[in-house]
């Protein structure tokens, strides 16, 4: 029994030797990974990841996808089990079988239109040059669908496609396009650059207030949440509550505090500190689980239906896919 007793302080006095805490020895936490898109929403999910109460009992962490392509990808392989979505691609993915419910809607409309002259309607657009990333995801579908309940022909628009947003900003800027379509914080990014290289940048109409006029709605477009695997979110929902709670704060604590709050976004999106800051008031940032705004949700998923059924899977929602 002594030479046991020798044995294991011997252990733990080489543990720390090596730098390690006896803790390791228990069990360590376990991980709650969340996926979130190249878009300000990432900045509120990775306070939450730093500051909130869910990081005392599980080892929570934001990675960034970068296209839709890859967040696809990613709940097909099993790997992403908790992740930020364009709302469509939520229902769409669960409608082609993948085991995904929604959790909750992060921003009401974060698309921003930015030029090089003002447009000031959505009829402006007819001629123009015109940048969009991602062909056909969230910020493509939106404007088709604007565009087509107008009633403007949207091939009198020179549209151009890019793979990410940064590569849009990146033409938008050097060559002779007339405008671009951007989430936040990459809109307020491309003002901000154009300052440095002597290009006057201009936000044009809003657009979640021209589709709020045009479908006859509130001035909002549920645009992404968080989905989650629907067999994870079961076995977690005492941390997904929780979670919830954080996101909350860590909203509330960003508008009070934009400037702290850019500095723990920056390590998530490729936007520096000023256009982090400068975006907060153009991104329509909420945190609403998704059973509370079930309505606005099916509203604008039958506008979707009426546009392309494509972009849903071909069918809408059923109730069990909004999970809280």
């Amino acid at each position: 029994m002594i030479m046991q007793r020798r044995g294991f302080l011997k252990l733990l006095a080489g543990t720390s030797t090596l730098g390690l805490s006896p803790n390791l020895l228990a069990a360590e936490k376990e991980t709650f990974a969340i996926y979130g898109a190249p878009a300000l929403p990432s900045m509120i999910i990775g306070i939450a990841a730093v500051q909130g109460q869910l990081a005392k009992q599980m080892d929570v962490s934001l990675k960034t996808w970068r296209s839709p392509d890859q967040l696809r990808a990613g709940v097909a392989s099993g790997q992403f089990k908790v992740m930020m979505s364009p709302s469509n691609v939520g229902v769409n993915l669960a409608n082609q079988g993948q085991r995904v419910g929604m959790i909750n809607i992060l921003t009401k409309g974060i698309i921003n239109i930015v030029s090089k002259q003002a447009i000031n309607q959505p009829q402006d657009l007819i001629g123009k040059k015109v940048l969009i990333p991602f062909k056909n995801d969230m910020l493509d579908i939106v404007l088709h669908a604007l565009l087509k309940k107008l009633n403007i022909d949207s091939q009198k628009i020179a549209i151009t496609y890019t793979a990410t947003p940064p590569e849009a900003v990146g033409l938008f800027l050097n060559k002779d396009f007339d405008a671009v379509l951007l989430p936040e914080p990459m809109a307020s990014a491309s003002i901000l650059k154009g300052k440095t290289m002597g290009i006057n940048v201009v936000r044009s109409f809003n657009l979640t207030q021209a589709w709020g006029e045009a479908f006859n709605t509130q001035a909002m477009i549920p645009q992404a949440g968080i989905i989650a695997d629907i067999d994870y979110f079961q076995q977690h929902q005492e941390q997904f509550e929780l979670f919830h709670q954080d996101l909350q704060a860590a909203l509330a604590w960003a508008n009070n505090n934009p400037q702290s709050a850019a500095q723990i976004g920056k390590n998530y999106m490729p936007a520096p500190v000023p256009a982090l800051v400068q975006s907060l008031p153009y991104a329509n940032l909420t945190v609403t689980k998704s059973r509370d705004i079930k309505t606005e949700l099916m509203q604008f998923y039958e506008e979707l239906m009426r546009f392309n059924p494509k972009l849903l899977g071909g069918k809408l929602p059923s109730d069990d896919f909004f999970l809280v």
